[in-house]
């Protein structure tokens, strides 16, 4: 078997390494009268799939490298890299697992620049990375800072939803051995919403459920009804809590010289907070009124004598 080729012009020899100083075009024509018999243009495949090598690996069908980038010293300065490969079609490139069977149906259905198969237990796209995949919607500008901010896994895009999931056991999930599971951060909207037609529009599951921190002034917890109550607290079923019997519950004295705990003078009407003396006893206090032509008003709320717990 003779050298491959050297020249451009020179005949491809396989089995050898063929070079040459200008492109290498391969176009497929129609002009059988019985009309192109395959589906396909070049093929690259493997007798029996299989290749037996003194090393534990396998032989992968095409490899292509594009240029990396190269300092001219000149006016072009650094010439960019070059692509490993470009395809152009229904969708760009179609990629399968050996055990995913191939669905031409799927590929005339979806029109991707990049489809991958999987299976069960095989990704149909695996991205490595910091971040591992990038993706934007067409209206928004590529943002290399915000891209390389922290090495995420996923990173999306957009000027309307930048990741949006969609499944029967749940839209998106989140996990986390030692920190969020789910994180949402805004400016000048809530960091997190949730919403749902017949059931809670945030459910929260540990311990405890729900956690809300108001940094500053801010509330804890801000919660709105409609027509209905703005709280509610479902009520544990227990057997009979016994007797009642009047009492006169004991106050914090307010007064002209006693002005009470220092509370928010720019609170809201029906805030509700709560107070630790150094004696470690709690106290419930309530806003009345929100501030007007004075600051904010705050009244004690009275309770029963205190018991000891047993449950």
């Amino acid at each position: 078997m003779g050298a491959g080729a050297d020249n451009a012009g020179d005949k491809m020899v396989v089995g050898r390494t063929n070079e040459s100083e200008e492109r290498t075009v391969l176009v497929a024509k129609g002009g059988d009268e019985d009309g192109y018999g395959e589906d396909y243009v070049l093929r690259v495949a493997i007798e029996n799939d299989r290749v037996l090598r003194d090393v534990p690996e396998g032989v992968d069908a095409v490899h292509a490298s594009g240029t990396v980038p190269l300092p001219t010293g000149g006016a072009l300065g650094t010439l960019p890299p070059g692509n490993g490969l470009v395809a152009v079609g229904a969708n760009g490139v179609v990629g399968y697992v050996h055990d995913a069977p191939r669905d031409k149906l799927q590929e005339q259905q979806v029109h991707a620049g990049v489809l991958g198969a999987g299976t069960t237990a095989l990704p149909g796209v695996f991205g490595r990375g910091a971040p591992g995949v990038v993706g934007y919607s067409q209206d928004a500008a590529r943002d290399v800072a915000w891209e390389t901010a922290d090495p995420s896994a996923v990173c999306g895009r957009a000027t309307g939803i930048g990741v949006r999931g969609k499944g029967d056991d749940g839209g998106v999930r989140g996990e986390s051995e030692n920190n969020f599971g789910v994180e949402g951060k805004s400016t000048l909207a809530s960091g997190v919403r949730g919403a749902s037609e017949r059931a809670a529009g945030v459910f929260g599951e540990g311990s405890p459920g729900v956690m809300g921190n108001g940094p500053g002034n801010g509330n804890g917890g801000v919660f709105e009804s409609e027509k209905g109550a703005q709280l509610r607290l479902t009520p544990r079923r227990m057997g009979p809590l016994g007797p009642t019997v009047p009492t006169t519950p004991e106050a914090v004295l307010v007064n002209e010289r006693q002005h009470g705990p220092r509370l928010p003078k720019n609170g809201q009407a029906g805030e509700f907070t709560t107070l630790d003396d150094p004696a470690g006893t709690c106290t419930l206090w309530f806003c009345v009124s929100g501030p007007g032509p004075g600051p904010a008003r705050w009244a004690q709320v009275l309770l029963g004598p205190a018991f000891d717990g047993r449950a």
